[in-house]
C-alpha cells in the first residue's frame, strides 16, 4: 500500500503522456461502440501497443485522437450493462471475473496526462453491399 502511494505520488511529477487506444470492432444494439482497449507500454526502449481489456464507448464517430483530459471520459465506476451517457468510455476485462482488475488499474492512471486515440475497424459493416 505504502508502494502504490509512493508511485502514485512520484507519477505526479512525470510528464511523459499515458496513451491509451480503442479499436472499434462493432456497434452493440443501444449505438454504443464495442472494442479493445490497448495502452501503449516501452519494454527495453521500444514501444508497443498492448491489449489490456475492452471498452464501450459512446464517442462520436469520427472520433480520432483526444488528449485534452481525456481521463474525465473513462468511466471506472459502472458495469456495461448500465445506461451509457454520451461522451463515456467504460472499460472491462474480455473475461467478466477480471472487470474489476483492469478497472482499478485504469482508475491509477494520470488522469490529466491521459491521450485516447479511437480507430474505427467495423467488422461487421460493409458499406455499399446487399445483403
Amino acid at each position: 500500500m505504502i508502494l502504490d502511494f509512493i508511485n502514485y505520488i512520484l507519477g505526479l511529477f512525470k510528464r511523459k503522456p499515458v496513451r491509451l487506444a480503442i479499436v472499434r470492432k462493432y456497434t452493440d444494439a443501444n449505438g454504443s461502440y464495442v472494442g479493445e482497449l490497448y495502452i501503449e507500454q516501452e519494454r527495453y526502449g521500444v514501444s508497443s501497443y498492448n491489449m489490456i481489456g475492452v471498452s464501450l464507448d459512446t464517442l462520436p464517430l469520427e472520433m480520432g485522437a483526444y488528449s485534452f483530459f481525456a481521463g474525465k471520459l473513462l468511466d471506472v465506476e459502472n458495469d456495461f450493462l448500465a445506461p451509457m451517457p454520451k461522451h463515456t468510455v467504460r472499460v472491462g476485462a474480455l473475461i467478466p471475473e477480471d472487470n474489476d482488475k483492469v478497472r482499478k488499474m485504469i482508475a491509477k492512471l494520470p488522469k490529466r496526462r491521459i491521450t485516447l486515440l479511437v480507430q474505427n475497424r467495423f467488422i461487421e459493416h460493409v458499406i455499399g453491399k446487399k445483403v
